[in-house]
């Protein structure tokens, strides 16, 4: 066995391993940025973790009592930033850790990325819907307040709500609005402000800040906690260019002293409004006077118009009379007239019907005598003036007497053309038998 080089000196392994302890030591603190890999705690509270860039890769262990207040609790895949006190050779195993003493998210892009990714959430689950926001009210009893203890966020709001309304009662409740318990805080202020008997509406303020300043405002806990909140809340958080979540999920005011804007009225507007009322007030004798004299006015004219229309009403009475009167009596007129029209047709009819009669008994007469020997008979008894009815039968009967003699009855007329003026026949026709 060859022997150990007399320059260098024989150790046991605890020894040695204390070297490396020292020497590791005399590395000292530093702060770390890369990727957080399988974090865990044990069951004694420790945090556990490895930390990488990619290149190298370094065992990160927090003591329980450090663990409780981190400002950032690591998970897999984070961009950190890690404070390391100093590196830790653990010699019965040989492990090298190095002992974190603070943790924070690394860079923007990191914190916005969630920001961005949480506040899809929100939405899609209608948290940051308008219209799901419990009112504000015209006039709260008492306004809280959740900022830093001494902040410039709580003095910025006091002072808003006193210019504005110098009446207001301010009950205040202070809190962390940083760091990694900052959330759970905010959210047990949400809680004891709730309680509050005389609490109408609760302002949660704090100053500007960078993302990493105002990251636990875009903790998903306490956006649910500001949601369902049973008193509406007015978020003062951040500037218009750092819009963490929780302005989403509640009435946003985004400055401590916008804040008052939007819970308590302004006492400079109520009493140039009260004033203007007041003024309006003052000239309602006067608009009552004007109304009662347009009243009075309408009312004459009213009765004007009635007084007309009973007059229309009296007149169209009258003139229907009259129209009913001249009516009756042209109808009757008109019925005397028909009467005597209809008497003169009558005695007309009877005369037609009796010239009918003497020149049908005259036609009859001159046929039954078409076969006398002689018609100068005939003519002599119609010139002496016997009536045509006694000169009709006797032509009838000596007519009667010739078919007999004769024993022929064929004889017919076949056509008669009317008279002449003085009763004589114009034509004769005879149809064979």
């Amino acid at each position: 066995m060859a022997s150990a080089p007399h320059q260098l000196e024989v150790l046991s392994v605890a020894a040695y391993a204390a070297r490396l302890a020292r020497a590791v030591r005399e590395v000292g603190g530093a702060v770390l940025e890369g990727e957080v890999q399988r974090p865990r705690r044990s069951e004694s509270g420790m945090l556990w973790f490895s930390l990488t860039d990619g290149e190298a890769t370094l065992s990160c262990k927090v003591f329980r009592n450090e663990a409780a207040r981190l400002e950032h609790e690591p998970r897999d895949g984070d961009l950190v930033q890690v404070a390391v006190q100093r590196p830790d050779l653990w010699a019965q195993s040989g492990r090298l850790d190095l002992i974190a003493v603070q943790i924070r998210l690394a860079g923007e892009g990191e914190l916005l990325r969630r920001r961005r990714e949480l506040l899809e959430r929100l939405r899609a689950e209608g948290l940051c819907d308008p219209a799901r926001r419990r009112p504000l009210p015209r006039f709260p009893r008492a306004v809280g307040v959740i900022a830093g203890a001494g902040s410039d966020g709580m003095s910025d709001v006091l002072r808003a709500l006193r210019d504005r309304w110098p009446a207001v009662d301010v009950v205040t409740c202070a809190s962390l609005v940083q760091g990694k318990r900052a959330p759970h805080a905010l959210i047990d202020a949400l809680a004891r402000l709730q309680e509050h008997p005389r609490v109408d509406v609760i302002v949660l303020a704090r100053g500007g800040g960078s993302v990493q300043d105002l990251a636990c405002f875009d903790d998903e806990r306490l956006c649910r906690a500001l949601f369902a909140c049973a008193i509406p809340v007015v978020c003062a958080i951040g500037h218009t260019d750092n819009d963490p979540v929780c302005n989403h999920v509640c009435w946003a005011a985004y400055t401590p002293s916008r804040s008052a804007e939007l819970v308590v009225p302004c006492a400079a507007q109520l009493r140039e409004r009260i004033a203007a009322a007041g003024e309006r007030l003052a000239a309602v004798p006067r608009r009552l006077e004007l109304a009662a004299e347009r009243v009075a006015g309408a009312r004459a004219r009213i009765e004007r118009t009635a007084d007309l229309t009973r007059e229309h009403q009296r007149e169209l009475k009258r003139l229907t009379a009259d129209a009913r009167a001249a009516l009756g009596r042209r109808l009757e007129r008109a019925d005397e007239l028909l009467a005597r029209e209809r008497e003169r047709m009558a005695q007309d009819a009877r005369r037609r019907l009796d010239q009918a009669a003497r020149d049908v008994g005259q036609r009859a007469a001159l046929i039954a005598a078409r076969d006398f020997r002689s018609r100068g008979w005939l003519l002599a008894s119609l010139g002496d003036g016997t009536p045509l009815s006694t000169v009709g039968q006797l032509a009838r009967g000596a007519q009667l007497q010739l078919h007999l003699r004769d024993g022929r009855a064929d004889a017919r007329i076949e056509q008669v053309t009317d008279t002449d003026t003085e009763g004589r026949p114009q034509a004769w026709a005879r149809r064979p038998s």
